[in-house]
């Protein structure tokens, strides 16, 4: 058996092995300025959008009143239609050391209805095992709507906020208005 020997293959344009790597660096020293430019354009994008953990808001359905030592957090009021019973539907922080009243006042009559607030403990206004839930006697607003109320303790004094009115569905299909207490002649 003969051995031949196989001459070394010929590229036509290629002329030895010099050319190679000079090209590979040009075309790599090109691809890391595009990767530089685009991330340069791309990270100014950032400067136009801030940061959304820096931008405070409600990250639930209703909104946050804070009353000195009594802060109240997702507050709604629950309700089949205008005009009927709402229920209240919140939890409240009482952080000081004393038992808190709280005065919720709505409507253009502007009745008053009243909630404890345990000493340095939270509860929830729609009731929880042994407590009434707050229910207001009438609504001003149908659901989807926002009715006014006035908020106040005796020690944080008053505030106006704007509080979503929503149907008794999802999760808050369980909240329900404390019955009616009438007097019969």
């Amino acid at each position: 058996m003969k051995l031949r020997r196989l001459k070394p293959a010929t590229f036509s344009g290629f002329r030895g092995t010099r050319a190679a790597p000079v090209r590979s660096a040009t075309t790599l020293a090109k691809a890391l300025a595009t990767s530089v430019a685009a991330a340069a354009v791309l990270s100014g994008c950032q400067v136009m959008s801030p940061v959304q953990t820096t931008v405070p808001y409600q990250p639930a359905d209703g909104v946050a009143v804070d009353l000195g030592a009594v802060q109240i957090r997702d507050l709604v009021v629950v309700s089949r239609a205008q005009g009927e019973v709402g229920t209240l539907s919140g939890m409240v922080v009482n952080t000081s050391a004393q038992p808190v009243t709280i005065s919720f006042a709505a409507g253009v009559a502007a009745v008053s209805v009243m909630a404890q607030a345990p000493a340095d403990k939270q509860t929830r206004l729609s009731g929880v095992p042994g407590t009434a839930p707050v229910t207001l006697p009438s609504v001003d607003a149908a659901p989807g709507g926002i009715i006014r109320l006035t908020i106040s303790t005796p020690a944080g004094g008053a505030s106006e906020v704007s509080v979503p009115v929503l149907l008794p569905d999802g999760i808050y299909a369980n909240i329900t208005p404390a019955p009616l207490v009438t007097i019969s002649p």
